[in-house]
């Protein structure tokens, strides 16, 4: 069984709207779970006991959280993700790399993002990306 730790991990993402990837996993300490759902249709007809169920057409994605250490330099974390901020007018391209360079690939919006502060503690951000559209997993 091969294992796989944090340092086999990466997550790029357009540093602007219509920019270029950047990689901003040196400022990571937490990517939180990437799940697909593909809810399923009740297809349960009458005059039966048991439910039944057609797997649903459309694949979800739910949103992926992203947490870190806050820095405001041209390619940190606030600088590509604060939406309060910059323009966000467009999807941002975004590859999530697991071990082995195994990838999902496709455009996110970026629906949240929060900077965090507390007294005697580093400034922290967080932030949620969601995947839209055509997604690829190699």
């Amino acid at each position: 069984m091969a294992k796989a730790g944090s340092n086999e991990v990466s997550f790029q993402i357009d540093t602007a709207d219509g920019g270029t990837l950047g990689d901003i996993t040196q400022y990571l300490t937490k990517i939180g779970d990437y799940t697909v759902n593909r809810e399923p249709k009740d297809s349960t007809p009458f005059g039966v006991t048991d439910e039944q169920y057609l797997i649903g057409i459309i694949r979800r994605r739910e949103p992926v959280s992203l947490e870190g250490m806050y820095d405001d330099v041209a390619s940190g974390p606030d600088a590509v993700l604060n939406i309060g901020r910059v323009t966000h007018a467009v999807t941002r391209s975004a590859v999530l790399t697991f071990k082995s360079g195994k990838t999902v690939t496709g455009e996110v919006w970026i629906t949240k993002y929060t900077r965090g502060m507390e007294v005697g503690e580093y400034h922290t951000f967080s932030a949620e990306v969601r995947f839209t559209g055509t997604i690829t997993e190699a």
